[in-house]
């Protein structure tokens, strides 16, 4: 399994990032976000205003840009997993002695780092630039720790879908549907209408940030986990503390690999 595995993860990995699109479409998502986040930008970079905690700056830094970003990194995904049926290749790759369960967690483990690549280096050259200006080393340990905790179980989360759901719907409709769902279930406010957002199933990882991360907002007044009087699905939003955060998490990998076990599954009934 560990070869077909390998295999899988390095092809996998140096084809997607070798598209063109992996890198142009978080290069338009940046320049959006340039546009629209100017404000938040000019007052974590001047000097002359009070700059905010290394750990403030850093981590909504990382929320800004999964919330934007995770939108092209979904779409791009989408049809990595159909493809080889697409393409004839798969009844080939099937008839070879290695795990199709390894060759899966290879494409997407692979076909995922190599689309997240990009957003990465895009975060962390914009806190490796205020750690420079502004932050200190302090600013590259909490990047370092909103990577961990934000970035990859969102990510790994949006990926499993990306790959899974095109099985059962056209890749096409498959984006719409996923850039409606990212906008309901997670930029809006659960006190305007029934929303994922600020549950244990929030990708952008609303209670690693408050419990374990310490981050309430640029201002320290905003919150992104837990009860919403009066919201609808408040039994998913348990208080924020260091246990449910990391329950969050658990919770997104597991769904991840449901999933992923669901489009495998899929796939071989239908090959048989």
């Amino acid at each position: 399994m560990s070869g077909a595995f390998t295999a899988s993860l390095r092809y996998e990995f140096r084809m997607q990032l070798a598209k063109r699109t992996v890198w142009i479409v978080p290069a338009l998502s940046v320049l959006l976000f340039l546009l629209i986040g100017g404000s938040l930008l000019r007052d974590l970079f001047d000097p002359n205003e009070r700059p905010p905690l290394a750990r403030t700056a850093v981590v909504g830094l990382a929320l800004q840009l999964q919330a934007l970003l995770a939108i092209g990194f979904g779409c791009l995904l989408a049809d990595r997993y159909v493809r080889d049926d697409r393409l004839r290749v798969a009844p080939i790759l099937d008839a070879t002695p290695s795990s199709s369960a390894a060759r899966l967690l290879g494409k997407y483990l692979g076909a995922a780092g190599a689309t997240a690549t990009p957003i990465l280096l895009v975060y962390f050259a914009f806190a490796a630039a205020y750690a420079l200006r502004i932050g200190g080393v302090a600013a590259i340990g909490w990047a370092l720790a909103a990577g961990a905790v934000v970035f990859v179980p969102g990510l790994l989360f949006v990926a499993a879908f990306a790959l899974a759901v095109p099985l059962v719907m056209p890749a096409p409709l498959f984006r719409v549907l996923f850039v409606g769902y990212w906008l309901w279930g997670n930029l809006a406010g659960p006190d305007l209408m029934p929303t994922l957002a600020g549950t244990l199933v929030h990708p952008l990882g609303g209670y690693a940030m408050e419990a374990l991360l310490g981050f309430h907002g640029i201002e320290d007044d905003q919150s992104f986990a837990g009860p919403v009087p009066g919201a609808a699905l408040n039994f998913l939003r348990p208080d924020p503390t260091p246990a449910t955060a990391w329950l969050s998490i658990a919770v997104l990998l597991a769904l991840s690999a449901a999933v992923l076990a669901g489009g495998h599954a899929l796939r071989a009934k239908r090959s048989h």
